[in-house]
Parts: C-alpha cells; structure tokens; sequence
C-alpha cells in the first residue's frame, strides 16, 4: 500500500461501509464526512466491511449507540480467542503467541484485573509523577528550540514525551525503549498484514516484556509493573498477563497520546488567536483540552464487539454472532448531542466526549494521558510568546491525519527570561 492517504467512498446501503486498517494513512476529515452522511441518510448503526476477518459486521457512529456498544454486557470481547471475528487489525485476537491481557477481557475476569490496575494506575501515582513528567518535557522543548527556526515539532519533541512519560510509569529504562517500539506501532496503525509479521513483532514485545517483569519481580521498584507484583490480591495476574499489561499501556499510552498531543499542538499552530487566548486565560485550560479532546482525530474507536444475543440497537438488530465496532471519532460530533459539533467552544457545557472510551473497558490511563497534556501546553504556552506553523493553508484542518500530524514545522518567539 502506498503512502497517500486512504480515502474511501458512502456507497449506497445496504453494502457495507468499508473500514480501513491503517490508522496512520486515514485523513480525518474525509472520514468524518463519510460517517456523518452514513449517520444522516441510513441511521447510527449501519453494516461495515471490516478488513480481516470474517462474519457481519457493523460500525456504531452515534453518541448514544457507541455508548450501548461499550456498556452493554450483550456485547464482549472475550470471544476474540482467536483471529476469524471481523475486525480492524490483523493481530486483536487471542492466539498464540498473542498474549492474553485485561482488555480481551470480560466480565468478573475483567473487573477484578481493572480493580488492581486502577488501585495502582490511580490519580495519587499520575499526580506523583508530575515534576519528574515537567522536567522529562522542559529538557526536550530546550532540545527542540535548539533546533532552531522551522524545526518538526512533531518528530523532535511530541512524540519523545509519551514515550518517555510511559516508560517511567512502566520502568522501562531510556535506552531500552527502541526494542520493541517499532512493533508496538506496527500494531496500533494497523500496519501488520500478514501471520509471519504479527508473530514476529509479537514475540519481540512479549520477549521483552516477559525480561521486564522477571526483574521486576527480583528487584522492584517505584514504577506500576513492580507495585502489581507487589500487590497482596496481585496474585490474579500471572506473568503472561503483566506482560500484556505492559504491552496494552505502552501502545495506548504511546501512540495515542502523541497524536493527541501533536493534533492540539497542530490546532494552536494554525490559529494563533487560541493560541494567545490559552496563553492569557490559563484558568480555560481544563475545559480546552476537554474539547480539543472530543474534536481533535486519535483514531477511529475501539476494539470489535461481538454480540451474545440479538440486540437492537440504533434501529437495527444486530444478530447474535455479528461484529460491532464503535467507532468514537464521529460519535463525539454526534449533532444529536453537540450544538454546532465541528465548532471548537471551549465554553461548551454537553455531554461528556468518548475520547476515552466508555464503560467498563475505558481507557484506564486516561489521567495520566490528561496530566501530561496538560503539562505540554503549560510548557509550551510559558516558554513561547508567539508560536505558529511554517506552512498555514486554508485548509489546514481538513490535513490533520487520523493518528496525528507527521509532521509540524513551526516558528517562534521566546518569551523573555
């Protein structure tokens, strides 16, 4: 497949809608326009031909109805025991040597690893890991501004702060970190395509993940995978299941969060008037992020459900048996929902975006994705009196990638020290 960007067409339904792979390849806006005139002229639940895999699948692009898909018991994803349910990537399901982890979990299995997690992944740690997330920040804006005039934003400092945030959390050392990160991507855009690549990367985060908890386990430390092993009711997760946790939060928190990051970061470039807004009402903050949050492209959604049972949902029955994917991007412009959706009002007082998920299989590092944004624009709105992209098209929004901009070449003025 080539580099350009994957467009793809409504067609008339019921043929199914037909749903991409690679993430990283998908142009937001044209998506966005696509599943908006789905939602508009067939329904918020609409038929979809999901890559890989086989059965019927459907996509949910309504507010309400991916909030049923992700809450709804009648649709789980502890059937994914192995690869032949309809699906986005190659490599979601259970097979060896994919590992088993939390989130192909349901259920009392599900709860009882989400608590543990949660009792850890808790607001006390992120709120502890501040300072050390403020400094880890600070030193790569110096990198980056030593680059001078024009340098990419996004290669020579966004997509450093996730990964070394994450990597604190997780204690995985600096220099280790190249190991196994180009899998880890290859996973979450979508990029694996065939068995021989998913066992290969596999196997590579699995080898060192299954490293990292041995050590952990003979010397532990301050960081989250030591505070599981050393948990009194722990004794739920074996090693396997650490390793997986290790591996569902370095994507998450990773990628994700660099293309948030990088998508606000892009939005102020272009617009200086928000820029000096922020800079000047620094009590908006909270809200800002909350709604460049549910307007800003991170992805299309979530992990495929299936069905237990036949439900009704959004007009149609899905039948049991059948794949359902919430897809969260359209959801959150959901006009049902949000007056003037693709208007970015940082006094909008609606509904909660789905960002993050929903229910029980929410996103659990969803604070720790909030601080470090939030540690970002601080840095950045402190250390710059004036901040703007090199290139500023007219329609420069309509080029904001699914999984992020590539790239983000900006000019500056330093605030004087």
């Amino acid at each position: 497949m080539s580099d350009q960007a994957v467009k793809t067409k409504v067609t008339t339904l019921p043929v199914p809608y037909p749903m991409q792979s690679r993430q990283d390849l998908i142009v937001a806006s044209e998506l966005e326009t696509d599943l908006e005139t789905l939602r508009h002229e067939h329904g918020p639940v609409v038929p979809a031909l999901m890559p890989f895999g086989k059965g019927r699948a459907w996509i949910a692009i309504g507010y309400d109805e991916v909030q049923q898909v992700m809450s709804d018991e009648r649709f789980v994803v502890w059937k994914h025991r192995g690869n032949d349910y309809p699906r986005l990537r190659f490599n979601e399901g259970h097979k060896p040597p994919f590992r088993m982890a939390f989130d192909k979990m349901d259920g009392p299995e599900q709860i009882a690893r989400r608590r543990v997690l949660a009792r850890h992944l808790s607001a006390r740690r992120v709120m502890g890991m501040r300072d050390e997330s403020r400094t880890l920040i600070e030193g790569f804006l110096d990198d980056f501004i030593a680059g001078g005039q024009g340098a990419d934003l996004i290669t020579q400092f966004v997509e450093h702060v996730p990964l070394a945030v994450i990597s604190k959390l997780l204690g995985v050392p600096e220099d280790e970190t190249d190991i196994f990160l180009e899998a880890a991507l290859d996973h979450m855009n979508g990029r694996i395509t065939t068995e021989e690549q998913a066992n290969a990367h596999i196997m590579k985060v699995n080898e060192y993940f299954d490293h990292l908890v041995a050590r952990k386990r003979a010397e532990p430390g301050e960081d989250l995978i030591s505070a599981l092993l050393g948990d009194m009711d722990g004794g739920i997760w074996d090693d396997e299941e650490l390793g997986g946790v290790g591996f569902v939060l370095l994507t998450a928190g990773h990628d994700s969060t660099a293309s948030i990051i990088g998508g606000i970061l892009y939005w102020l470039a272009h617009d200086p008037e928000r820029f000096r807004y922020l800079k000047e009402n620094r009590d908006v903050l909270p809200r800002a992020i909350e709604e460049f949050l549910r307007v800003v492209p991170a992805g299309t959604g979530t992990r495929v459900r299936i069905a237990t049972e036949d439900v009704e949902i959004g007009g149609v029955v899905v039948k049991k048996d059948d794949g359902i994917h919430p897809v969260v991007h359209p959801a959150n412009f959901d006009e049902r929902v949000y007056s003037d959706p693709h208007t970015l009002d940082f006094g909008r007082d609606e509904p909660a975006h789905l960002r993050f998920g929903f229910g029980s299989h929410a996103c659990p590092g969803n604070q720790l994705a909030r601080m470090e944004i939030r540690e970002v624009l601080d840095a950045v709105l402190n250390r710059f009196a004036s901040f703007e992209a090199v290139d500023q098209p007219a329609n420069w929004r309509e080029r904001m990638l699914m999984r992020g901009p590539k790239t983000l070449k900006v000019t500056w003025t330093l605030e004087k020290e």
